[in-house]
């Protein structure tokens, strides 16, 4: 038999049952057909229970089925504590729905990456040298004259992508009175094919676009903004809006989900670099450069290359500074050129943010270690409650493994209704808190998707949350100075001896109840007789000091 088929067996208990009856059943009427005595068929055959159980065995994985087993007496447990496991749940919800929301504000802003090609071989390049003041100081704006040498010196190795810091601007589709606020964003001709984004309607930039200033007015929205804006009508492709003195007609709509190069900003329009009024500008250092690296190329020499190449752009550029000190202009020109990893984008809200969201995902940690210790020390004391249970599953051969067990299955099902809870909480959460980031004026616009990252960070948390809550009541639970064992070992005491003599009981409690009974009483006897003797002179004995005391007694007792 398949392991499919002894997993369906699992789940179809019933039928399985049904099945197992029929054959045997079968066999008994095969053997009676062929002449022989039903009584002796049926002795000779042996215990039916027996031989369902084996061919039970057979028939499905057994672990499997124990698990089932305790899951379904897990889930009963938990309806009868209804109280302890609303309490232990909602704890749980509250601390598990404030990680699930930080991790999706931590994961959209500085760990999803973007959904383009190969984001691990896209870096941000940035200059790190001493500025004006004579600190060091770190900047990713490069002019575009300078841009465009370094783009001719790696052409073979890496393919070099100009875009613009994304900013509010105005816009009209119709009069001067119908002014738009819309993020834009000015992108090289070449960054929709290297990064391997397509049109979903019209067209999308080429590198004709990147040939003249000012002689390619085109754009192409975003699919966030094509949705919420014009409500995906595909008559949008040929219409123009006005910005500032420019009019514009829109060729396309990039493909859903990209909406940009920067995390907390969705760009909703694109326009080529060569629309922007500082394009020939070697003093205006108005965008970032994005490298795509090949496969294969290693990032040392390359570095070295484009160092070389912009601080001979600005060498020639420096000739014409006056007014500035021989010192200033060499550190100006002693900068280095780093490669910071962009998989995930480059933002300043990124750099911004990252020390506040790490301090926050320490704080939702510690929130979440003080609920799972309230919910141990619950569970650590309704394990206790059930230790007549437990002794009884020791008792008829219940092994340690098999108790941790159904008591993981049912810290499980705890937290799987925590998670549930907390990811409803997380759902609401993540986009409030996202909208407080920034002023009202300028929201940080993030996509929190509830995808398969979400769901594996939440899954792996309740998993998490059940060991470290359940782990420790279940081994107390079974563990062999645990109140199940004990319990078992004195029951066994009992039926080998038939009395409580050398029971755990007797030597814990009854033991010391009787000691504490009988030192008074002897006590008292002993003052009495003591008392009695002083008038009966030297020559008492004193072995007769109780003796003829309680002879005397028992005399007026019978009399």
């Amino acid at each position: 038999m398949s392991l499919w088929s002894r997993m369906l067996n699992v789940v179809r208990g019933d039928r399985l049952n049904r099945e197992i009856d029929e054959e045997l059943e079968s066999h008994i009427q095969e053997a009676i057909e062929q002449g022989r005595d039903p009584a002796e068929v049926r002795r000779a055959f042996g215990s039916a229970l027996r031989h369902r159980e084996e061919s039970r065995d057979v028939r499905l994985v057994a672990w499997l089925e124990s698990l089932r087993a305790d899951a379904v007496f897990a889930w009963r447990q938990v309806i009868k504590t209804k109280v302890t496991s609303i309490a232990a749940i909602l704890s749980l919800a509250l601390a598990i729905g404030a990680c699930t929301s930080a991790f999706r504000l931590i994961d959209a802003l500085l760990l999803r990456p973007l959904p383009v090609a190969n984001p691990e071989l896209l870096y941000d390049l940035s200059r790190q040298g001493i500025g004006p003041e004579g600190k060091p100081q770190t900047f990713d704006g490069w002019a575009y004259p300078d841009f465009q040498l370094m783009r001719a010196a790696v052409a073979n190795q890496a393919e070099l992508i100009a875009v613009s810091y994304a900013e509010p601007v105005d816009l009209t589709y119709k009069s001067d009175e119908e002014i738009e606020k819309a993020y834009l964003q000015y992108v090289s001709g070449r960054m929709f094919s290297t990064l391997g984004i397509w049109p979903a309607l019209g067209r999308v930039f080429t590198e004709n676009d990147d040939l003249k200033p000012g002689a390619h007015p085109y754009a192409v929205l975003s699919h966030d903004y094509w949705s919420h804006r014009f409500g995906q009508d595909p008559k949008v492709i040929g219409r123009t809006f006005r910005m500032g003195n420019e009019l514009y007609e829109i060729a396309g709509v990039a493909e859903a989900p990209f909406s940009g190069t920067e995390p907390g900003t969705m760009v909703d329009i694109f326009v080529p670099t060569m629309m922007n009024p500082a394009v020939t500008r070697k003093d205006s250092t108005w965008h970032r450069t994005l490298a795509l690296m090949k496969p294969g190329v290693v990032l040392q020499p390359i570095r070295q290359k484009l160092e070389a190449t912009s601080r001979a752009f600005e060498e020639k550029r420096a000739k014409g500074f006056l007014g500035m000190s021989k010192e200033t202009i060499d550190n100006y020109l002693n900068q280095t050129v780093l490669f910071e990893p962009a998989a995930s984008g480059v933002s300043d809200l990124q750099s911004e943010t990252r020390r506040p969201l790490a301090i926050l995902g320490v704080l939702v940690a510690l929130v979440l270690l003080v609920a799972c210790a309230n919910v141990a020390n619950l569970m650590t004391a309704q394990a206790s409650a059930r230790a007549r249970e437990m002794a009884v599953r020791v008792s008829i051969g219940g092994g340690r493994w098999r108790l941790v067990q159904l008591v993981l299955v049912q810290s499980a099902w705890l937290a799987l209704l925590a998670a549930a809870v907390g990811g409803l909480f997380a759902w609401w959460s993540g986009p409030f808190v996202a909208s407080m980031i920034n002023p009202p004026d300028n929201p940080a616009r993030l996509l929190l998707p509830a995808d398969w990252r979400v769901l594996g960070f939440g899954l792996t948390l309740a998993l998490g949350v059940t060991l470290l809550f359940g782990l420790v009541p279940a081994l107390r639970a079974s563990s062999r100075r645990g109140p199940a064992f004990e319990a078992a070992l004195d029951a066994r005491a009992d039926r080998r001896t038939g009395g409580l003599l050398f029971s755990r009981a007797f030597r814990r409690g009854a033991f010391r109840h009787h000691v504490r009974t009988l030192i008074p009483s002897a006590h008292w006897l002993f003052h009495r007789s003591a008392s009695r003797s002083r008038y009966r002179g030297k020559k008492s004995s004193a072995v007769g000091i109780l003796g003829p005391d309680y002879r005397a007694s028992s005399k007026r007792a019978r009399s």
